[in-house]
C-alpha cells in the first residue's frame, strides 16, 4: 500500500512538472509572437487564475461580485474600473494582476448574465 502510494506521488510530481514545462513553453512561444502576445496571455493568465484559485477564493469573487450587484440595483452605485480591480486584487490577496484580467472577469460574468452592473463600468 505504501509502495503504491509512493509511486502515485511520483507519478503526480511527475505530471506536474510537465504541465509547468508546457506553461512556460507555451509563454514563450506567446513571447515570440507579439500580434497574439496581448490576447493569448491575457486569456491564458485568466484561465491559469481561474484554475489555480482554492474554492474560497473563487466564492469570495462571487461574493464580491454579487456585493457590487446589489449596491448597483439598490444604491445605484457604479464602481469605477480602478476601484473594481483594486478591490479584486484585495479579494484574491494578490499584489499584481493585469487589468485585462479584471476586464476578462467582468465580460464573463456580463455574458452569463449575472453581473448586469459590468455593463456600466467603463474600461479600455
Amino acid at each position: 500500500m505504501d509502495k503504491q502510494f509512493e509511486e502515485m506521488q511520483t507519478r503526480m510530481f511527475e505530471l506536474e512538472s510537465q504541465v509547468e514545462m508546457l506553461q512556460s513553453l507555451l509563454f514563450r512561444v506567446i513571447e515570440q509572437d507579439s500580434i497574439l502576445h496581448n490576447q493569448v496571455k491575457t486569456e491564458l493568465e485568466y484561465v491559469l487564475l481561474k484554475h489555480d484559485l482554492p474554492v474560497g477564493k473563487r466564492h469570495d469573487v462571487s461574493f464580491f461580485l454579487i456585493r457590487l450587484e446589489k449596491a448597483y440595483k439598490f444604491e445605484n452605485k457604479i464602481p469605477t474600473f480602478a476601484s473594481f480591480h483594486e478591490e479584486l486584487k484585495l479579494v484574491l490577496e494578490l499584489e499584481e494582476l493585469s487589468e485585462e484580467v479584471s476586464v476578462r472577469l467582468i465580460q464573463e460574468y456580463v455574458k452569463r448574465g449575472v453581473f448586469t452592473v459590468g455593463n456600466m463600468i467603463k474600461y479600455k
